[in-house]
């Protein structure tokens, strides 16, 4: 059916989605294989791309739908602002999706009254991410660093590594990152176990357990991933207490959210060798200071939030928003409505 003289959808692509290898020199980032697949989807979408830095000046009065990246508190170069992302929310906004899965700073009182919908996109850093967690893993079973340290020391020294095989994971978070670090550990010999809000089987996990029963938990972990979002029920949910029951060989890995943890009770166990150390991708503070005292732990590893970075995050960006566009155009329900009570 050709519905082209139908009443236009006006969508506006704005903010870099955060590690994307191939960003434009004018601020913009869609690829024209991009630019063709969104308005492949209906006749009726009259497409604009405006960088993050001239949103403020631009004239929104007509866009009902965005792709948007940032709307952060802290964000990045090339990102929306928080004050940036306000003036997208014009009477005509309909239906904000988000290049992210965490939204907590997205939430605004359009979104809050349900005058506009906020979609997020889960799975689409999640292969990526599975993945570092797993190097960060085996880098510190393998003694990559002191590896490193070795060559450039010119110093030839046999080392005692350790194996993934037979050791426990601990997963806070078994949604679609969780789930793929699951698979990923698995194939390595490893028992996974893991929590969720609701109790159920999950693939490639041996035993489910809710956040209430963490600490229970914690004694049996050799590795503790943080992967659950940052919610009312989440923040600082890894306090001192938690530190104390896990083993002095225990290995951390925040995939999640820097506030999950209780920042001061982590550096203390990571000074004291409370525990063995930890892979930090999400901190409190972003980007971290330069007098900060994480920086000068020699066991910790600190990633620039961008564990997710990938050559395939634009492609996979424009699949999941093509999809509910078309959803859209449809007037059908979009998918992964953020859902500001629950945090996800």
């Amino acid at each position: 059916m050709d519905d082209s003289s139908a009443q236009p959808i006006h969508v506006v692509v704005s903010g870099i989605p955060r590690g994307y290898h191939f960003p434009r020199s004018d601020g913009n980032w869609l690829q024209k294989h991009h630019i063709q697949q969104i308005t492949d989807q209906s006749p009726r979408i009259h497409l604009r791309e405006i960088p993050a830095h001239e949103i403020e000046s631009a004239d929104l009065s007509d866009v009902e739908v965005v792709l948007a990246e940032g709307g952060n508190r802290i964000h990045y170069a090339g990102e929306l602002d928080w004050e940036d992302y306000q003036h997208l929310f014009t009477p005509s906004l309909r239906w904000v999706q988000l290049c992210s899965t965490g939204f907590s700073d997205n939430i605004t009182p359009e979104v809050m009254e349900r005058r506009v919908t906020l979609t997020n996109a889960p799975g689409l850093h999640t292969l990526p991410i599975a993945e570092s967690v797993l190097a960060a893993m085996l880098a510190h079973v393998k003694n990559f660093k002191q590896r490193r340290a070795d060559q450039q020391g010119h110093h030839w020294a046999q080392l005692k590594n350790d194996e993934l095989m037979d050791r426990t994971v601990l997963i806070m978070g078994l949604g679609s990152i969780g789930a793929q670090v699951a698979r990923l550990c698995k194939a390595f010999g490893m028992r996974v176990i893991g929590t969720k809000r609701r109790i159920e089987r999950v693939p490639n996990v041996d035993d489910v357990f809710q956040l209430n029963e963490l600490k229970n938990h914690l004694p049996q972990a050799d590795f503790v991933v943080i992967a659950v979002p940052l919610t009312p029920e989440t923040e600082d949910l890894l306090d001192g207490n938690c530190f104390d029951a896990m083993k002095s060989s225990t290995y951390l890995v925040n995939v999640g959210r820097g506030k999950v943890v209780d920042e001061a009770a982590m550096i203390r166990a990571l000074k004291t060798g409370q525990i063995a150390g930890a892979y930090l991708d999400a901190l409190c503070e972003e980007p971290l200071s330069t007098d900060h005292p994480l920086w000068d732990l020699e066991n910790v590893f600190l990633v620039p939030h961008d564990s997710h970075s990938s050559p395939r995050i634009g492609d996979r960006m424009v699949d999941l928003f093509c999809e509910n566009l078309a959803r859209y155009v449809a007037g059908q329900p979009v998918h992964s409505i953020c859902d500001p009570s629950r945090g996800y």
